[in-house]
């Protein structure tokens, strides 16, 4: 038994390990227990899918799909969640219909469910196969990606882990959504800023490419992610090879590289719309309110996160770690307290090492995250107000709140955090009796957490 729990204790001393063995385990779970196509947009997500698994690249107004999947995503819409796993789908018996809403995202967003979707189809293509095999692959790629990343990152390792293995985080990459993408489009960004601010050496040309990938990755996930990168504007001096004219005020390789990287992610990006051939963002009302006064979008922001009259924030903490199928259910305070206990845990655990390696660079970065994170949540609030809250049907040129904002839009930016919470250990920190201690805390504390999240989907669909 000594044996065993020694082998454990050295497991779970690695965050890596921690995060894919929780991940994997409780994410096969949730693909399973949670109703096909329950999810939010699932869908949508499902068509898309499909359809790339199929090699086609679909775009404009008219797509077309068996109409055995257009049947059953119409009644997962109004909560007929019953899907056969024997009958197999009619290919032949095909229909033009209007595009879904997942149409518009580049094809990277849905490619690891459509891999699964087309080795479904090749082993036994029906409506249940083909969706839990999207949904596996999904989860797979969201489980192997993140823990290299996080395997990857020099500092706040455990930030990543609890934030990767939030119900919300399981629940999506469990899923056909391809907010899972997204996600690890965030970390990838996340995680390669930390690595460069606690770098002391010049960048290699590897790091460069780094760099110029992340762009276009992140564009092509959901464009507002490219404002992540904001903080390379900041890099150390150090990290680049010195300017031949002393006089000149700027680094030029930094700004070099910055201006190419963002060249060709706005380049890939009017490609998919060539590609696409409709406006990824639309204007919900003839007249926008913030173009004759931009001041009241102060007021927008106040409505949608801090007035106490409106429940929109409340709803919106909530989803940052627990708001499952569109809002069907979701964990109770009782859960939601843990849950962020874990993260604060993990963020203010005194970690020498990682003091160290940031240095200097730990209250800077720690300002120009938040500073990030701000702008992130404003052009989100932003972009949800103009193309949702003043449709005609929500609340029209009237809207007072950022209508549609939901807090999975913001859960991977927790990330962002590690520089304030290293920051903050120099004043308030956490110290376990010793590094074991720690790890089974956070192995448990999250393994329980998501038991949870299991038990009460179980308990919502019994």
């Amino acid at each position: 038994m000594k044996k065993y729990w020694s082998y454990f204790l050295s497991f779970i001393k690695k965050p890596e390990n921690v995060f894919i063995s929780l991940s994997l385990f409780f994410g096969v779970l949730s693909a399973i227990t949670v109703p096909l196509l329950s999810v939010a947009d699932e869908g949508h997500h499902y068509m898309r899918s499909y359809t790339l698994s199929q090699g086609r690249i679909e775009s404009g107004k008219s797509c077309s799909l068996p109409k055995d999947i257009l049947l059953k995503v119409k009644e997962a819409e109004v909560n007929n969640f019953i899907t056969s796993y024997k009958k197999l789908i009619n290919k032949n018996d095909t229909e033009i219909h209007k595009c879904s809403s997942a149409t518009g995202y580049p094809p990277i967003m849905h490619l690891p469910q459509a891999i699964g979707i087309g080795i479904a189809n090749t082993i036994h293509g029906s409506l249940g196969i083909t969706i839990l095999f999207g949904r596996l692959f999904n989860l797979i790629f969201y489980s192997i990606a993140l823990y290299f990343i996080i395997k990857w990152v020099r500092v706040g390792k455990w930030v990543f882990v609890t934030t990767g293995l939030f119900p919300l985080m399981i629940h999506l990459s469990a899923s056909l959504s391809g907010d899972c993408m997204a996600n690890i489009a965030i970390f990838t960004t996340v995680a390669a800023l930390l690595n460069l601010f606690s770098q002391k050496r010049p960048m290699t040309r590897r790091q460069q490419f780094l760099i110029v990938f992340i762009f276009c990755f992140s564009i092509l996930t959901k464009s507002v992610s490219i404002l992540l990168l904001f903080p390379l504007i900041f890099l150390p001096k150090r990290l680049f090879s010195p300017n031949k004219n002393k006089k000149i005020p700027f680094t030029i390789q930094k700004w070099s590289l910055i201006i190419f990287a963002s060249i060709l992610a706005g380049l890939c990006l009017i490609l998919w719309l060539q590609i696409y051939t409709q406006p990824l963002l639309t204007t919900g009302a003839a007249h926008n309110p913030l173009h004759s006064n931009p001041l009241k979008f102060i007021a927008i922001l106040f409505n949608t996160y801090i007035n106490p009259r409106l429940p929109v924030s409340d709803d919106i903490i909530r989803g940052i770690i627990g708001a499952f199928s569109a809002f069907k259910y979701g964990l109770p305070l009782f859960v939601l307290i843990p849950s962020f206990s874990l993260l604060f845990l993990s963020l203010l655990h005194y970690n020498k090492k990682d003091q160290e390696l940031l240095g200097e660079q730990t209250g800077k970065l720690a300002v120009y995250n938040l500073a990030t994170i701000g702008m992130f949540v404003c052009a989100v609030s932003y972009a949800m107000y103009t193309a949702w809250a003043l449709l005609p049907f929500r609340f029209g040129e009237g809207a007072y709140y950022a209508d549609g904002v939901q807090g999975r839009y913001f859960t991977a930016t927790a990330v962002m955090l590690v520089p304030v919470g290293l920051w903050l250990q120099k004043y308030i920190n956490v110290r376990t009796k010793n590094e074991k201690v720690f790890n089974l805390i956070m192995f448990f504390g999250l393994a329980l957490i998501l038991s949870f999240y299991i038990f009460e989907t179980v308990w919502t669909y019994k």
